[in-house]
């Protein structure tokens, strides 16, 4: 997959006609991703990237308003001065504002684009837990299930820091345990139970069963809106 790295700017040659042919391989790709229902790790890097721009234009004018000025133009009539800046831009960095003219809104419709595909897919999947929920629900299992198919992923996962950034305010860590076959003998009901008995340090884990209409990507894409589902469930 093709990456851009945090760098990519100010990295190598400073060329607008080459940096506009970086960021359209990068785009190309990521909506390549996306098209396949890959949603990260490329979403939250592409956030990163559009971000970092707009902090760079922010920055960029403050600092150009911090230089210091010199009168330019008296009018007499209307008693008015105008000053300018006595350090204008040189051409490194209006090639840099050309790149970012042609990158950010870009960014941009990329990053709708993946944000409204992330939600598509949150919506149609359903999240439930199997049998009650202790008080705080921080550590538990993850059953993953893709109707009509009766394979099941079972993931172990914990609350561990706090962090704003993160969707419901936790980071949720998963750790895979197996693979395993739903049927009318052996329910969800009955997968936790197994569970229960084979990993004894957890005598009442918070269990939830994510349930997906199709099949899609579950590194990609599956894990990280469990992430956010989990998190929200166990903080509301």
């Amino acid at each position: 997959m093709k990456k851009l790295q945090p760098d990519w700017l100010t990295q190598g040659w400073i060329d607008a006609e080459y940096k506009k042919y970086v960021v359209m391989a990068y785009l190309q790709a990521v909506k390549q991703n996306f098209s396949d229902r890959k949603l990260c790790p490329d979403l939250p890097e592409l956030r990163r990237h559009y971000e970092a721009g707009l902090h760079f234009r922010r920055c960029k004018g403050t600092l150009n308003a911090s230089f210091p000025k010199q009168v330019d133009q008296i009018d007499f009539k209307t008693r008015t001065v105008t000053y300018k800046s006595e350090v204008t831009d040189d051409a490194y960095l209006s090639e840099v504002d050309a790149i970012m003219d042609f990158a950010l809104p870009r960014f941009r419709e990329a990053l709708t684009e993946g944000q409204h595909l992330w939600e598509r897919i949150a919506a149609s999947l359903t999240l439930e837990p199997i049998g009650l929920l202790p008080l705080r629900p921080n550590e538990g299992y993850l059953l993953i299930h893709h109707n009509p198919h009766s394979e099941t992923l079972v993931y172990y996962f914990c609350l561990t820091l706090y962090d704003d950034n993160e969707p419901g305010g936790r980071i949720v860590q998963f750790r895979f345990v197996e693979k395993t076959r739903k049927s009318l003998g052996h329910t969800f009901e009955n997968m936790k139970l197994d569970l229960v008995r084979r990993y004894r340090h957890l005598p009442n884990p918070a269990t939830f069963m994510l349930e997906a209409r199709r099949s899609y990507p579950v590194e990609e894409t599956l894990l990280p809106i469990a992430r956010q589902l989990i998190a929200l469930r166990a903080t509301g």
